[in-house]
């Protein structure tokens, strides 16, 4: 081989991809889009050990051949199903919307029911209505402690006659949308410019107008691909939620449905890569803290519930964003208050009280089951400050954080996947000989799932080959990878 694989190819370059990409890219496939940063089984049977780094945080998305919005020739979307929609070239709908939306529900899932991590169950939530409420798993899933000051206003809320509570304009959440134009069909821009108006008008171009203009169109759009029309749809029902252009800095209430536009908003944005929009828009928001971000500040509308509005995955999602504009260090502070809230609740699970600590709870099992709810969010978030760590190359935090987590790691897939994320994190900080000891930790858990070596371990090997010079060894280990996963790019790529 005339070039040595080398290292540096993938951590040592500012023009190629980062590390954290590197790792997302084992063992995926390159139909999936979107996929969540669970680790565990307990945040979803289906996770794979690739989880650990997502590319973009909360919203990985692994490099594929495909486009950024999969498109069909002379095809539009259907809400009611009538015209035929291909979907061959389509990836799975369960991995393209894994974060967005409601949190997938925590222990095993009953077969009958649709797999709770995808946007479908996620839009369904926001529309329809007088379904049966289990009072304990929404309280759990809303659950969240307000600040003192938030408090204060929250108590006076709930204690001033019907239509005498006016909160101070400081106590206000008013968001806005700032991407104000349209956003154009990108591959009918370029068919235009390349091929002619004639020869780009007969591809099909789905916009927001050619689907209903609700959640299922929203959906629809979604489903198939079209991104950008999905965004502009989201500002057409954000600005009839009264939060759409030049409503910023104006007041405005907030509903369950409002923040999960805002989520589906955001994290297609994220996608999107539309960063500096996006920075502008999520920052009235700041940190959810602020009191009309609670239901308790709606007694006329929600009456004696409690909690949180703000879904989860919007909260997390908001946390990470500094760490897409190159300010890793910002998203590790707001990661660790985040953190730090949780474990004040998980505290008050293990004594027996509710997750704000105000009420006991009901039974043991509605007890075992917040647990095991929080601490599949707490696990989330120490996924995300480990991708922060690496950009700021911190490699103690990040190594600290992956051995507790494998301290906690009850399966043999959780401790494979976490040994292999250690042994590639030590060969990031030049740890040669620690990463070989978790390499060989990984081996050991990986003959518990299958007897021979998968395209994690080939590639394990190989990094490591390459750490010790052996170079031919490293790419032998490379085709094995390629040859059980032809479709990998990132193994395809490596061993060429």
């Amino acid at each position: 081989m005339d070039n040595k694989p080398s290292l540096s190819k993938y951590f040592g370059d500012t023009e190629v991809p980062p590390a954290s990409q590197f790792f997302d890219e084992i063992g995926t496939s390159p139909s999936d889009l979107i996929q969540s940063v669970y680790l565990g089984e307990n945040e979803g049977s289906q996770t794979t050990s690739n989880d650990l780094f997502p590319q973009n945080i909360t919203t990985s998305f692994t490099q594929s051949n495909m486009s950024q919005e999969t498109t069909f020739l002379n095809t539009l979307p259907t809400v009611s199903g009538a015209t035929t929609i291909p979907t061959r070239n389509l990836p799975d709908p369960s991995t393209f919307f894994d974060t967005i939306g409601p949190e997938p529900q925590i222990g095993i899932t009953k077969t009958t029911t649709t797999n709770p991590v995808t946007l479908s169950e996620a839009m369904e939530g926001l529309s329809i209505k007088n379904q049966p409420v289990d009072k304990e798993e929404q309280r759990r899933r809303d659950a969240w402690i307000p600040n003192e000051d938030a408090q204060k206003t929250l108590l006076k809320a709930q204690s001033s006659p019907k239509g005498s509570f006016f909160p101070e304009r400081e106590a206000l959440t008013m968001p806005g949308i700032v991407l104000e134009e349209e956003l154009a069909d990108a591959l009918q821009e370029v068919a235009v410019k390349y091929l002619g108006v004639s020869s780009a008008g007969t591809r099909g171009v789905v916009r927001a107008e050619h689907v209903s203009r609700d959640e299922g169109g929203l959906r629809e759009l979604l489903r198939t691909g079209y991104l950008r029309a999905a965004v502009n749809l989201t500002a057409v029902l954000l600005s009839a939620a009264g939060q759409g252009a030049g409503r910023m800095h104006r007041a405005t209430k907030h509903t369950p449905r409002s923040l999960q536009l805002w989520l589906t908003r955001f994290a297609v944005m994220l996608r999107l890569r539309l960063h500096e929009p996006l920075l502008k828009e999520a920052e009235p928001f700041g940190d959810f803290s602020k009191p009309d971000m609670f239901y308790q500040f709606y007694p006329d509308m929600y009456e004696n519930r409690t909690g949180s509005l703000v879904p989860f995955s919007l909260r997390l999602l908001i946390a990470e964003l500094p760490g897409h504009a190159g300010k890793p260090d910002e998203a590790v502070d707001r990661l660790l208050a985040l953190r730090q809230v949780i474990q004040q609740m998980l505290l008050n699970l293990r004594d027996s009280k509710t997750e704000d600590g105000t009420k006991a709870l009901v039974s043991e099992q509605d007890k075992a089951e917040s647990i095991r709810l929080w601490t599949g969010r707490e696990t989330r978030v120490q996924h995300s400050i480990v991708n922060c760590a690496i950009a700021l190359k911190d490699y103690r935090l990040a190594g600290k954080i992956l051995t507790g987590l494998q301290l906690q790691a009850n399966s043999p897939s959780q401790k494979r996947a976490i040994a292999s994320a250690l042994c590639r994190l030590w060969l990031l900080a030049g740890h040669v000989k620690a990463a070989l000891i978790h390499l060989n930790v990984a081996r050991e858990e990986r003959h518990h799932l299958c007897p021979t070596p998968d395209v994690r371990e080939y590639v394990d090997m190989g990094l490591l080959d390459i750490a010790n010079g052996k170079y031919q060894e490293a790419y032998n280990n490379f085709v094995k990878a390629a040859d059980q996963e032809p479709t990998n790019i990132m193994v395809r790529k490596t061993h060429r």
